[in-house]
């Protein structure tokens, strides 16, 4: 990916296509069926929400984080800033839930559904982890290498059947339903995308242009990530091993979005600017309103239909809930554009 002063579209086409199949995959884990939920079709679902999803996203930001400047107490701010943007969500997302709880609908604590490890509160350690670990070295292979492996596979010597329900652990290493993305195995590939970036910076004249060398590591790769994708489409449909993973499946992802990138590299550079392809863009542009939004809307309905839809109700579902968040942030950069033009005609 081509880095300069104006805004990376292959980023944002990452980042637009991950929310997009992040809230298909969302609608279909609170809406769905049984029936539809292990069909072909549904199967599919899960499989799209998997490593196109969370982990591009956690990647591409590693990568950007890669080339800040910013300061320690900056990453410090920012991280703080995600996390507890991630507990205000729950508590937003699940508002309708706790009002059935404290009518008795339900029997269920609802500290688990506030305290859930999501993205935006991996994101937020993440971002402070990385802060102290760039006062040791910021482009240091040596240092991140390692402990990206540390992070992928630790998982797998440690038993966490029986952890006490602790909810810090939910954010580390925990084994529970609301530990959706604790940092072991998820920081792994927040650095991979950070390691991506050095790689790139201080090798870019070998990597660039193509070569027989290159095309023909791609084939290999591309021929041993087919050839496990049955295993990895397996992982993606259970929710409990997705989100805690052990290392030969960050193995796998790792070489799937590095072909994904190549890919998405590719389509920017030859329809960059059709119409699809901008509208994938404007949606990675403002990817953390839109994903705020169509959780607000998912987790609110799922209490009343949750699992009670087909497939194709779904889809309806799906359709909407993107069409609506896109609408709803629409609406905020008009007013936000607004403010900004009224307090600059003050001035």
């Amino acid at each position: 990916m081509n880095i300069n002063n104006k805004r990376n579209q292959t980023a944002d086409i990452l980042k637009g296509l991950a929310v997009i199949f992040m809230i298909q995959v969302h609608v279909m884990e609170q809406f769905a069926s049984l029936h539809a939920n292990y069909s072909w079709l549904g199967k599919l679902s899960y499989f799209l929400g998997g490593p196109f999803c969370a982990p591009i996203f956690i990647a591409v930001m590693g990568y950007f984080l890669a080339s800040s400047e910013k300061t320690l107490l900056c990453f410090i701010k920012r991280g703080v800033l995600l996390f507890s943007a991630g507990i205000l969500l729950n508590i937003g997302r699940s508002f309708h839930l706790f009002i059935t709880i404290f009518q008795g609908k339900y029997n269920l604590d609802p500290l688990f559904f506030v305290f859930g490890a999501d993205i935006l509160s991996l994101a937020g350690l993440s971002i402070i982890i990385l802060a102290f670990l760039r006062l040791i070295s910021k482009k240091s292979l040596f240092l991140f290498i390692p402990i990206i492996i540390l992070f992928a596979s630790l998982d797998n010597f440690i038993n966490t059947e029986n952890q006490p329900i602790f909810f810090f652990f939910a954010y580390i290493i925990g084994d529970f339903d609301y530990s959706y993305f604790p940092l072991f195995p998820w920081f792994s590939y927040v650095l991979s995308g950070y390691v991506f970036k050095i790689i790139y910076d201080k090798f870019n004249h070998i990597l660039s242009p193509f070569t027989y060398i290159h095309w023909t590591f791609v084939a290999l790769l591309t021929s041993v990530i087919i050839f496990f994708t049955p295993y990895a489409f397996n992982i993606s449909m259970d929710l409990n091993i997705y989100y805690h993973h052990h290392f030969e499946f960050f193995l796998w992802v790792t070489g799937f979005m590095l072909l994904y990138v190549l890919l998405m590299n590719a389509i920017t550079k030859e329809f960059g600017n059709s119409l699809s392809i901008k509208y994938i863009s404007w949606v990675g542009k403002n990817v953390t309103l839109i994903y705020v939004v169509q959780w607000l809307i998912i987790g609110n309905i799922a209490t009343a239909i949750y699992q009670t839809q087909n497939f194709l109700e779904c889809e309806l579902w799906f359709i909407g809930i993107t069409l609506f968040s896109c609408f709803v942030t629409i609406i905020y950069q008009k007013i936000m554009d607004y403010n900004k033009e009224r307090n600059e005609s003050l001035i």
